[in-house]
């Protein structure tokens, strides 16, 4: 007998481990790109930090009236002057139990609050924020 034919009936199970593997899963739920929030003031791209995803705010789009491009909000002073371009506000993104889990930075308010991201419908992003048992949800359209 030879090898191809004594290893043939493991193809069928090589190829399934190939297909649950993490990498395998990462690539079917990929939420890298560039996104728009919710109110279409700011451009954030999410991508690769580390062996996790981050979502950092790459431009502004329009600021909100009497705001300032300022982390002005921040709970820690020495960080109230850095500019809000370049902070990430979604932060160590790893995949576990069908969704992106990490944390979320809201610079309107300062804080930072459990996340579930998930890549929504349109090809846009579902992003969960939670404090304790409260969350609010909201979309994320893809800017391109």
């Amino acid at each position: 007998m030879t090898a191809s034919r004594t290893l043939a009936p493991l193809a069928p199970l090589a190829a399934a481990a190939i297909a649950l593997s993490p990498a395998a899963a990462l690539a079917q739920t990929s939420i890298d790109g560039v996104y728009r929030d919710q109110d279409g003031y700011t451009e954030i791209t999410v991508a690769p930090c580390g062996n996790a995803r981050c979502g950092t705010i790459a431009r502004i789009i329009r600021m909100k009236e009497g705001e300032t491009n300022r982390d002005r909000h921040n709970d820690d002073p020495a960080l109230r002057d850095r500019p809000i371009t370049g902070i990430k506000v979604l932060k160590n993104l790893r995949w576990d139990d069908g969704a992106w889990r990490g944390q979320v930075y809201n610079p309107e308010d300062g804080g930072t609050y459990r996340a579930v991201v998930n890549p929504g419908d349109d090809g846009g992003l579902e992003v969960k924020g939670c404090v304790t048992l409260f969350c609010r949800t909201v979309d994320w359209p893809r800017a391109r």
